[in-house]
């Protein structure tokens, strides 16, 4: 690195700089780095903890969504298309069903229809499994998709996907 960093950096600057660059080459990302998202209809923050995956251990995807002003997205249980997060099959990863709030009733009245929707801030959760690991597969990618439909109090909006991805350190 230079020793003379005067072209606009402070010397803090360039040291941030510096430690930033160095942090690049330490290696995998945690896991509990927070993928975060936003889209017109909302933002989300998705994250897998802890950050090692260890085989026959149990990892955590959670997932926090904020709804837009005035927006609100499917809950299970209507016939329209719901939140939810799918992870790709992976080997060595065994996922539980994705677990849900409560959510709330919202009356639609141009069509006078009562659906269950999320409109305040939730939470989505899901277990995971961590099987046999061979040693050629580490570290874990662990992919998926964040999927849902949002409506207005006026409009519906076409259905989006939002990819996710993650890359965990095996510990054996």
């Amino acid at each position: 690195m230079h020793r003379n960093v005067e072209s606009g950096f402070s010397r803090i600057t360039a040291l941030t700089l510096a430690a930033a660059l160095l942090a690049l080459d330490a290696g995998p990302v945690a896991a509990d780095v927070i993928v975060a998202r936003n889209t017109p209809h909302l933002s989300f923050t998705a994250s897998i903890s802890p950050d090692v995956a260890r085989p026959g251990g149990r990892l955590a995807l959670v997932v926090n969504v904020m709804p837009k002003k005035r927006m609100h997205v499917y809950a299970p249980g209507t016939t329209y298309r719901a939140i939810t997060v799918t992870l790709d099959r992976h080997p060595s990863l065994k996922t539980s069903p994705l677990t849900y709030p409560k959510p709330s009733i919202y009356f639609f009245k141009p069509l006078k229809e009562r659906v269950l929707v999320f409109s305040d801030p939730f939470k989505l959760t899901m277990n995971i499994q961590v099987g046999t690991v061979p040693p050629k597969a580490a570290p874990l990618k662990i992919n998926g998709t964040l999927s849902y439909q949002a409506c207005d109090d006026r409009v519906c909006y076409l259905p989006e996907s939002v990819p996710l991805q993650w890359t965990i350190p095996v510990k054996r």
